[in-house]
């Protein structure tokens, strides 16, 4: 879904010559998974504060 133009080799990353974060958008690939709205579990603690997991 992100084309990349940034390279791993021996354990490094190796930052590209184009502008920004070198990341791009493929939308024809994002619309072959549209959006779902989906149960985000919450973990309480038992005064009803939030807590991380």
């Amino acid at each position: 879904m992100f084309r990349t133009s940034h390279t791993f080799a021996d354990g490094l990353l190796h930052p590209s010559d184009t502008p920004g974060l070198g990341v791009e958008l493929d939308l024809d690939a994002a619309g072959r998974f549209p959006y779902r709205a989906a149960y985000l579990p919450v973990n309480r603690l038992a005064d009803g504060t939030l807590h991380d997991w």
